[in-house]
């Protein structure tokens, strides 16, 4: 072959390489696109917040306060995986820009003081850690947190995960990780929406306490206006009137984007039950958590059976007018937490407690879609009414189940019974429902004389526009546990069981429902999703330290080597063919 025509197609292939590689980049500069193999999918964004990015019209600056040449291993990689959160942000748009600023770097402890008193009057809580290296231990703190500056407005994010006892923190950091993409994106959501959306939570009918319901209140107020509501026969406790001078019209709105119903046990006057009735119609949405009997373990202390009744908050006949029916009836499910119970060997042990079906949730809707398991105390069985109203069941039981109807006599022995196929003989029964239309008013044809007054200023028979309600038949779904200490009671984080140590995804379910009924289905979306830890065998790399430093150094270079005699051997034996 030509010399001179070898070199010419030398030159043309090096010419398409480079013509390849500047369209590709050219290409890439206007579409992006990524394969992620990861089994969980932790480099891939939800829909949702993609579609949030493309409205971002303006510089949004995230300032992250992890960073640092002596940060232990488990918080480098935090600060990686937040760094590679923010890049996939800025490929999307942008108008993102980050940066990050290590809190320890200051000359003196002066500076460094009053850095830390900024940080927390921000809200932004310091993590005090212990630190090993070569069996040399070192105290820090740190500072996994970040402030977010969009359109004149900031918020602070605390990035970490509080920690329960018992987890490592490695476990912590992991769940801290899993919860990036939701707290980016409610901080954008935070401070791309000026009003914050209403949540009022009703009182008056002996529903849980505040303690009770501490956890989920404090994870609200950053996003939501949380408030507790009392009735007490006020017209408008939920609906707010306007007359107008003009014309002596009336503009009826409600005060609330979301009403929370927790374990209420007293009952509803027909004056209250015409208020919510009419906060539906004027498009008002509901989350009802509500026990159909009066059972608590509480009863069980001192004896080892007690009777649950029927409650008397007479609800019954407005669930039934918007489309379910909560049975009188307890449920036992093979699939259930343990309580503590002395055993033949007089020693504490956990056992099978029926009465407290743990959930699976199956469905694809948004808001139990990916849900971990959750936990339930004294559970009845829901029936679902054929109207016009669109139900979607979010939560049933597993595929054994016994029901006891009312009153049930339940007994502290009802743990020793066996789970067989002709007592458990029930599968799958509904225990939270979302409703969704043009619900109709409980008064339509039948409005009391008591009323009349109150048709003057605003009554519907029916919903002008769809909205939703979701009914779940359990009140401590919503309840966090309580402890005490020597400085008084304090709450558990919700869904916690104290006996196992287990966090359920309590939760989450929660937030997911008032994120539905409020509109923001994109911080659903952006919810946790499970990452694992490739853990490193920390005895094996002290072991192999020098061998993985040369393997690291050598390999690379010794394949290059390789690389280049396989061409300079192809190179020879097919010019020495061609001579």
């Amino acid at each position: 072959m030509d010399t001179r025509n070898i070199r010419r197609q030398n030159l043309l292939g090096i010419a398409a390489v480079i013509a390849v590689i500047v369209f590709v980049n050219v290409i890439s500069s206007y579409l992006f696109t990524r394969f992620d193999l990861t089994s969980e999918k932790r480099y891939t964004l939800s829909n949702s917040t993609k579609e949030m990015l493309k409205e971002v019209d303006e510089e949004v600056l995230f300032r992250v306060y992890l960073d640092g040449d002596d940060l232990p291993a488990e918080y480098r990689r935090f600060r990686n995986d937040i760094k590679n959160m923010l890049d996939q942000f800025r490929a999307y748009n942008r108008n993102i820009e980050y940066e990050f600023v290590d809190p320890n770097g200051f000359k003196t402890d002066e500076e460094k003081m009053q850095f830390y008193q900024m940080l927390v009057k921000k809200g932004l809580t310091p993590i005090p850690i212990t630190s090993q290296n070569e069996g040399v231990q070192k105290q820090q703190v740190v500072y996994p947190a970040m402030e977010v500056s969009y359109k004149g407005r900031e918020t602070a994010i605390q990035l970490q995960s509080s920690g329960i006892s018992g987890r490592s923190t490695d476990e912590i950091v992991n769940t801290s990780v899993e919860n990036l993409e939701y707290n980016f994106v409610t901080a954008l959501h935070r401070l791309s929406r000026p009003v914050k959306a209403r949540v009022g939570f009703l009182l008056g009918h002996d529903e849980l306490a505040n303690i009770d319901l501490y956890d989920i209140q404090m994870s609200l107020v950053e996003d939501y206006a949380v408030e507790n509501v009392v009735l007490d026969r006020n017209i408008d406790a939920l609906t707010g009137r306007v007359q107008n001078v003009k014309d002596s019209s009336v503009m009826i709105s409600n005060k609330y984007d979301v009403l929370v119903v927790p374990k209420p046990l007293k009952t509803f006057t027909d004056r209250d039950l015409y208020v919510i009735d009419q906060f539906v119609m004027y498009g008002g949405k509901i989350l009802w958590l509500v026990d159909a009997l009066d059972a608590d373990m509480d009863s069980l202390q001192d004896k080892a059976q007690t009777f649950a009744t029927r409650l008397p908050t007479n609800l019954e006949e407005m669930f039934f007018n918007y489309g379910v029916r909560i049975n009188p009836d307890l449920i036992m499910d093979y699939r259930c937490r343990g309580i503590p119970m002395m055993g033949t060997d007089n020693r504490m042990q956990l056992v099978p407690w029926y009465y407290f079906p743990t959930l699976v949730p199956n469905s694809k809707h948004p808001i139990v879609r990916n849900l971990d398991v959750l936990k339930t105390d004294f559970v009845s069985s829901i029936d679902l009414i054929n109207n016009d109203i669109d139900k979607t069941v979010l939560l049933t039981t597993s595929d054994h189940v016994h029901i006891k109807n009312a009153p049930v006599n339940i007994q502290l022995s009802d743990a020793m019974i066996n789970v067989d196929n002709q007592l458990f003989n029930r599968s799958n029964l509904p225990v939270a429902v979302l409703l969704e239309g043009k619900f109709q008013s409980l008064y339509r044809n039948r409005l009391a004389s008591s009323f009349a007054e109150l048709t003057e200023i605003g009554y519907r028979t029916q919903c002008e526009k769809p909205t939703q309600m979701i009914v779940v038949s359990d009140g401590d779904i919503i309840r966090n546990g309580v402890g005490t200490n020597e400085q008084g009671m304090y709450p558990y984080p919700l869904g916690y069981d104290r006996y196992t140590n287990v966090e359920f995804a309590n939760k989450t379910f929660i937030l997911n429902a008032i994120n539905y009924l409020a509109g923001d289905e994109s911080l659903i979306d952006s919810r946790p999703r499970s990452i694992s830890i490739r853990r490193l065998d920390v005895a094996k790399v002290k072991e192999q330290r020098g061998y993985c430093q040369f393997a690291n150094v050598a390999y690379p270079v010794l394949i290059v080597l390789v690389l280049a005699g396989v061409v300079l051997v192809v190179r020879y034996y097919k010019y020495k063919r061609d001579k």
